[in-house]
């Protein structure tokens, strides 16, 4: 049984479905009106409705080139850092608009948060966004001398996905790896090959079911899911796209939370099996009845319980 919070926020998200598909891209031609309107309306949404953690701040400076938003509250370790890459498909979000939840984030796991503002969807394409994640670690060890061990990745969704294709990067270059990696709700199946990817659970998941169910019945599903990257550089057996793929041998603890009223559930199952073949310690949880990076509502009792359980996982593996 979820939480009372839990389902008023779930039935506001379902409420907003109607606006969520009148909002869906269509794969194939990108209006760009209908980005701008997404992104001002995911912006307000995220960004706007959610308080923030009491005493929180922000500061903006850059990452080597990339424009990103350091975060913290008052018992924010400046040494324990998490490098935090927002989600959004890909196509909107930016670290304003994540603020108020990872106000929260900071305040339950005593972390500095920094944010980077990667690059967006169809403006610059794959790799870009990889190429910015890759770069905002090496930022923080070359121009901020943090050390591997005190960073650790955590990312939602397209977030979850630059996350983990970032790890998978950095081993393929032989860096140093950062200590630890959160996921919430990780896109790692650009390519819908999970059994979760229907068109019952599109009618259980408020946030994602109806942009999906849309781009099923109007639009190619396949074209749909690889927006992000041009058809001629698309492979559904990529690591560095499709990350359910990856060779995780050596790779540090990674945690994983999701929900079980999500498209991306397959995403999550099928990450802790590679996971569970390449012998990596793992924390993996499946929240009941819950959406899609319900985390975002981040003052409802589940989200809080998911940072709490994040903090713990991220302090037991990150040193100072």
């Amino acid at each position: 049984m979820i939480s009372k919070e839990a389902k008023k926020a779930k039935d506001k998200f379902t409420r907003l479905g109607f606006l969520i598909s009148a909002l869906a891209l269509n794969p194939t031609e990108l209006s760009k009106f209908k980005v701008y309107t997404q992104r001002i309306n995911f912006n307000f949404v995220v960004g706007k409705l959610i308080k923030k953690s009491k005493g929180s701040e922000f500061k903006k400076l850059k990452l080597g080139s990339i424009n990103t938003w350091k975060i913290t509250t008052p018992n924010s370790d400046p040494n324990k850092i998490l490098l935090y890459f927002h989600g959004g498909a890909y196509v909107v979000g930016n670290p304003e608009s994540y603020y108020p939840m990872m106000s929260h984030l900071s305040a339950a796991t005593g972390f500095t948060i920094y944010v980077p503002d990667y690059k967006l969807a169809p403006e610059h394409h794959y790799p870009s966004q990889l190429e910015d994640g890759v770069a905002s670690y090496k930022a923080l060890i070359n121009e901020l001398n943090y050390s591997p061990k005190q960073i650790a990745f955590a990312g939602d969704s397209a977030g979850g996905n630059l996350s983990l294709v970032t790890l998978l990067k950095l081993k393929e270059e032989g860096i140093e790896l950062p200590g630890a990696v959160a996921c919430m709700s990780p896109w790692a199946d650009p390519s819908a090959s999970g059994e979760t990817y229907n068109l019952d659970m599109c009618d259980k998941d408020p946030v994602l079911g109806p942009v999906f169910k849309k781009a099923w019945v109007k639009y190619n599903l396949e074209a749909y899911l690889t927006y992000y990257v041009k058809d001629e550089d698309m492979d559904p057996e990529d690591p560095l796209i499709c990350p359910i793929k990856g060779d995780y041998n050596n790779s540090p603890p990674i945690l994983i939370h999701v929900g079980t009223d999500e498209l991306l559930l397959s995403d999550a199952r099928n990450l802790k099996k590679a996971l569970e073949r390449d012998n990596v310690i793992y924390e993996y949880k499946e929240w009941e009845n819950l959406w899609h990076v319900f985390q975002m509502e981040s003052l409802i009792p589940e989200a809080q319980e998911s940072f709490q359980m994040i903090g713990k996982f991220l302090n037991k593996h990150i040193s100072k």
